[in-house]
């Protein structure tokens, strides 16, 4: 019986050592070491672009509002330049992340070809309502990573978080032509091509784990977001986000899934599961009106504390990309790891993991803290 039991013990951690880093969406996130090291070097490895308001879906957890009449579009040549400004600071993706639906822009392929062009990975953001055939080989054919959307296995779900009828139809239509151009098909077994998050809500938390199964069954990213309170959600879902208990349960069931299932193993508190999110360090979002962000719920455009004589200093209508990296203000953002509260500071898990300073900052914020002491504040999606 005990050499049974010592059997089991040396396979288990035979196993154990078996397992393997997960694969991350090309473009979309970065290992820790090259953020750390691109954060020490001054160097942008990401900027997230947004390009249009425009939308064919009405999401209640937006957090740019987008759908209903908003056509706004940024022109051809500010993007362009955007991007060459950003290619000489290093960057080596531009995620199209739309604000609203990115494949609606006017110059949607004329913009990716150019990011092509200039040896950086296309990252689009999208529903995959408008995703055609010729679309998908197109995207193929440039090298993009493309992160659809999946809220929901359920087409009652799926439309009621897409806030249009037949949304759920639309999308798992648009994945399959997606997947028939050969997004799913393994070239490089750490970096993926096809990915889909989606919004973790009271609604739809009993399907995490089926989702998540899907994804890795199909070799696609699995993006699980957590409801953030900000935007459309913070009227339309005010109700649904799910506890840090909740969060904690979901995590570890989906690392017990990798684990088991896949030969995955990864940290569980950080914010992305099975990914992390270090984008503080390395990346800047650049909104429709030219506003730099650290991340899309980071809104620091939208804080009075941050205006000066009345408008937001850090917009690149008015200054250069690199002045705006280079500023007091996005060094200490890069640096935030040094100056985290609660928890967060001083974490053995600093190496890979600095919170969601997104979450916390719209928490902060809605508490009433200034901007700086919001951004530094205890990660409560964390159950460390």
């Amino acid at each position: 019986m005990k050499e049974q039991k010592a059997q089991s013990v040396k396979r288990n951690m035979r196993d154990s050592s078996q397992l393997r880093k997960p694969p991350i969406l090309a473009g979309y996130t970065y290992d820790p070491k090259d953020a750390y090291r691109a954060r020490d070097q001054n160097q942008l490895l990401a900027i997230r672009l947004e390009t249009n308001r425009s939308c064919n879906l009405r999401c209640r957890y937006c957090y740019a509002e987008s759908g209903g009449d908003r056509k706004q579009e940024a022109a051809y040549k500010t993007l362009t330049n955007l991007i060459e400004q950003a290619k000489d600071l290093g960057v080596r993706s531009v995620v199209v992340i739309g604000g609203g639906e990115p494949t609606l822009h006017s110059c949607f392929r004329e913009l990716i070809s150019f990011i092509h062009a200039q040896d950086i990975v296309p990252v689009i953001f999208t529903n995959t309502i408008a995703m055609t055939s010729e679309l998908a080989d197109f995207l193929y054919r440039k090298n993009a990573s493309v992160m659809g959307k999946l809220d929901s296995l359920q087409p009652a779900i799926q439309d009621l978080l897409a806030g249009s009828d037949g949304a759920f139809d639309l999308i798992h239509a648009g994945l399959q032509k997606l997947i028939d151009a050969g997004f799913t098909q393994i070239r490089d077994s750490s970096r993926l091509r096809l990915g889909v998050s989606f919004v973790s809500c009271k609604l739809n938390s009993e399907e995490i784990e089926k989702i998540w199964h899907f994804c890795r069954q199909k070799n696609i990213f699995p993006n699980m977001e957590v409801l953030t309170p900000t935007g459309r959600a913070q009227r339309e879902l005010s109700d649904q986000g799910i506890s840090q208990e909740e969060i904690k349960k979901y995590k570890l069931k989906l690392l017990h899934i990798d684990r088991e299932c896949y030969g995955f193993d990864w940290l569980p508190f950080t914010p992305l599961a099975a990914s992390g999110c270090l984008q503080h360090l390395y990346s800047l979002y650049i909104t429709i009106e030219g506003n730099v962000r650290p991340c899309a719920p980071t809104k620091f455009d939208e804080n009075p504390a941050l205006s000066l004589e009345g408008h937001y200093p850090y917009n690149v209508n008015r200054r250069s990309m690199k002045e705006i990296y280079e500023d007091r203000l996005f060094f200490h953002v890069r640096n935030i790891d040094k100056y985290l509260e609660g928890k967060c500071c001083n974490c053995e898990h600093l190496n890979e993991c600095i919170g969601c300073r997104g979450y916390a900052y719209s928490v902060g914020i809605n508490k009433g803290l200034d901007p700086l002491a919001a951004l530094r504040g205890e990660c409560l999606q964390c159950f460390k």
